[in-house]
């Protein structure tokens, strides 16, 4: 089973914004996995990153530290994958998931069938979600709403429950269910009070109004409520099953947050025999993530998977919402993700040799003839081309090869070096962090690819950048000539 990542950076139509934070861009990883030419997808994003462990610098990590154990996995049973998998990623909840949600994804197109037939589930039927309101001004958060009229319900961001003017200006445009979400930003003695004024408004749910280590006042609340509460930050794996069950009336289960595909189907089947709501959401995620989750839906009594609606890019193609919130699933297998190369919320992605060239040409052989910049290694065995996107353009490039370093490594294999050559970024990006995405991406993928190590000829104006990376000189300066002066540079995977 081949394992690719690729980076993407996600941004919404408006800056997303909740009690806890304000979301301008995303980073995530989307992980796609391969067999006999068949790939399945997962989704990682770096959120909430001190709380899950997820900064996209870890989260490379973390795949970087499993690759010779993904090295020895298929998709027969993603079940079994996935025990394995969280002995190793006790501590990495998204990159299990994200490998989970694939493993899943491969085996289902495998078969040829949507990914809830393989999941042995009933067919998702007149799915409809919730649309989430971020946190903004009065008259802003008026405005999302007017945007989406006519949804079956309006999920709505609140710093604050004893302030009613948000939800009595939203009242006054649609007549649709409320969901109230503290993030874990509220206290008992401002919301038991207000508890009647907002059921009058309209809210059916409220959702994670304390913060997670609150289970005195969540209990409370419970007793004192007409209003379901719901858990969310609060249910992160089964280990939280049995206070939640206790403390709140149902849990929102998020594939990403729960580690998977494999233990959100426990943590929904597990509720539904405790008598408890469930509801069915999702991280900030492109959909890649969403349509996986979306075939769960026939186990939640509440759906919120309105993430790919919030995006102004995506990745490609794959369930959608129309303007009722109405979920539609792809008519393909598997969980029915499409990957757009074309769409810009990729980052570094794989591409062509012939993609790679114009930068090569323009940032590193000036002036020389553009057939200097078609290497002989392009086309060889193993070679990969990566590129840096903004807006869908490239403006960064590397090359990655099957070839031992020039210099004896102590304890490098022989087979289990990876060249880096042909590594360019356009003069306008650098000092964003296009070079520093593009390069932690070539390392995860060569190391993916059963690398122990990564080196180069580096010119010595770049030395800095690639100390910066993690790699160390070998050697002394030396001249090629017509480019300069160079210094071989070693990164050890270990």
């Amino acid at each position: 089973m081949r394992v690719t990542a690729h980076e993407i950076s996600l941004t919404q139509r408006h800056v997303w914004r909740s009690a806890r934070e304000a979301i301008p861009v995303q980073r995530a990883l989307v992980v796609e996995v391969e067999q006999d030419g068949v790939t399945g997808f997962g989704e990682a994003s770096a959120f909430m990153t001190a709380h899950y462990n997820s900064g996209v610098d870890q989260l490379h990590a973390d795949l970087r530290r499993i690759a010779p154990l993904l090295e020895d996995l298929g998709p027969a049973d993603p079940f079994a994958v996935w025990r394995r998998l969280f002995a190793a990623l006790p501590d990495s909840p998204f990159v299990l998931a994200a490998l989970d949600t694939a493993v899943h994804d491969l085996r289902a197109r495998l078969l040829g069938v949507p990914l809830w037939r393989a999941l042995a589930l009933d067919s998702p039927q007149e799915l409809r979600s919730s649309f989430s309101i971020g946190l903004d001004e009065t008259e802003m958060m008026v405005h999302k709403l007017c945007e989406r009229p006519g949804w079956a319900a309006y999920k709505v961001k609140l710093a604050d429950p004893g302030d009613l003017t948000v939800l009595e200006e939203l009242r006054r445009h649609t007549s649709a269910p409320f969901y109230v979400d503290g993030n874990c930003g509220w206290t008992l003695s401002r919301l038991l009070p207000v508890l009647p004024a907002l059921q009058d408004l309209g809210v059916q749910l409220i959702e994670q109004p304390f913060p997670r280590s609150a289970w005195w006042d969540t209990r409370t609340l419970k007793q004192h409520s007409s209003i379901p509460v719901i858990a969310d930050e609060s249910i992160t794996s089964m280990q939280d099953f049995a206070a939640c069950a206790e403390a709140f009336d149902g849990i929102n289960v998020k594939p990403m947050k729960a580690g998977g595909i494999t233990p959100s189907l426990v943590l929904l089947r597990r509720a539904r025999e405790h008598g408890l709501l469930t509801m069915l959401g999702c991280m900030p995620e492109s959909v890649a993530g969403v349509s996986a989750t979306a075939h769960l839906g026939g186990l939640a009594d509440y759906l919120d998977v309105d993430a790919v609606d919030l995006l102004a890019v995506n990745t490609g193609f794959g369930v959608s919402l129309d303007g009722s919130g109405r979920v539609s699933l792809p008519d393909r297998p598997g969980s029915g993700y499409l990957p757009d190369p074309t769409a810009h919320g990729w980052r570094v992605r794989p591409v062509s040799a012939e993609a790679v060239r114009p930068v090569r040409h323009r940032v590193l052989r000036p002036g020389q003839p553009v057939a200097t910049c078609a290497y002989p290694e392009d086309s060889a065995s193993g070679a990969r081309h990566f590129a840096a996107l903004d807006a869908g353009r490239v403006v960064g490039v590397a090359s990655l090869y099957d070839e031992d370093p020039e210099y004896t490594v102590p304890g490098l294999a022989a087979g289990r070096g990876r060249r880096l050559r042909g590594m360019a970024t356009l003069e306008e990006v650098r000092g964003t962090g296009a070079g520093s995405a593009l390069l932690r991406t070539v390392r995860t993928n060569a190391v993916l690819s059963g690398a122990d190590a990564l080196w180069c000829n580096a010119r010595t104006t770049a030395a800095g950048f690639y100390l910066a990376q993690g790699f160390r000189v070998l050697g002394p300066e030396y001249d090629i000539p017509g480019i300069g002066p160079h210094v071989f540079m070693h990164w050890s995977a270990s």
